[in-house]
């Protein structure tokens, strides 16, 4: 179906809203239910033709449908759905350097990540989730959940470190990583989140390298002297209060520190050249690497 043909269609399906939506004729106007599907559908139709913007507008028309028939996590679906959407239109519109690109989306999605919000109640995984996404439309918006649990701590922690590490503070990044791994110990689940555990390991001990070793007394004095000798596990135990790292990985991450403490400039290059070649090291830790050897090359 063509553009023209599915806008016509869609201006047709917001007709049988509207007379829905009339007390006096509704008993003769469309069933609330057929009109819903007729937007679902058209906006499966404008995404497949490319148009992110209308099918948007289709999922606010749906949300509507929802909210007259008193289905609540239905009007909360179509909500998110048409932020998605208005956030792809946004960047659709930029993309293609649009010389009158407008806020229009942009708005368009706050104001249905903010009616989503509203339908649900405060302590919510789903509201949780949905000001993480708010929060990347308008990064300065004041809204917290009172929804809990680690993998949401861990997430908020862990961009809150990121940023700390974009503004160069790497202190603050340090204590905020470590601060999840006190949180995941503190309740002993750290067999539940193995995979976090090793890599706020590897993350927390590029920082110290940044942070110029030795270690001053703010700092972790235990979790550096694991690597602060090659050859020996990083002094590692079989408890799960320490993460089982790969021994090879161990084994560069002990030269990385040694060679820091040294100030060994040629075997710090050498051991960040087998550091890039890890796969298990995040683009985030290949960053920080990258930052620790211009620290010490200079």
């Amino acid at each position: 179906m063509s553009s023209p043909d599915l806008i016509h269609q869609y201006k047709t399906t917001c007709n049988k809203l509207k007379k829905i939506q009339r007390v006096l004729i509704k008993r003769f106007g469309p069933s609330v239910s057929d009109v819903s599907e007729e937007f679902g559908s058209l906006a499966n139709s404008f995404n497949e033709a490319f148009q992110p913007e209308y099918a948007a507008k289709c999922y606010i028309g749906q949300s509507k449908c929802d909210k007259l028939i008193g289905n609540d996590m239905g009007e909360v679906d179509a909500l998110l759905r048409a932020a998605r959407s208005f956030r792809i239109a946004n960047e659709k519109q930029t993309r293609i350097g649009a010389t009158n690109v407008t806020q229009d989306y942009h708005e368009g999605a706050f104001r249905c990540y903010t009616l989503a919000l509203s339908r649900l109640p405060d302590k919510s995984v789903i509201g949780a989730a949905i000001i993480r996404e708010l929060k990347e439309v308008n990064p300065n918006v004041e809204l917290t959940s009172d929804f809990n649990s680690p993998c949401h701590r861990i997430w908020d922690l862990e961009q809150s470190a990121e940023e700390s590490i974009a503004a160069r503070d790497y202190v603050a990044a340090f204590e905020k990583l470590s601060e999840i791994y006190d949180n995941l110990t503190e309740r002993k689940c750290e067999m539940l989140y193995q995979d976090v555990v090793k890599r706020i390991e590897v993350s927390r001990l590029l920082l110290l390298c940044l942070l110029q070793l030795p270690p001053s007394v703010r700092y972790d004095h235990k979790f550096i002297e694991r690597y602060s000798t090659i050859g020996d596990g990083g002094h590692r135990d079989t408890s799960h209060s320490q993460p089982q790292l790969p021994e090879d990985l161990v084994f560069l991450l002990q030269s990385l520190v040694v060679s820091c403490q040294a100030k060994d400039v040629e075997s710090l290059v050498s051991v960040r050249d087998e550091l890039c070649l890890r796969s298990d090291l995040t683009t985030f830790q290949h960053a920080l690497l990258k930052e620790v050897v211009a620290k010490y090359c200079k």
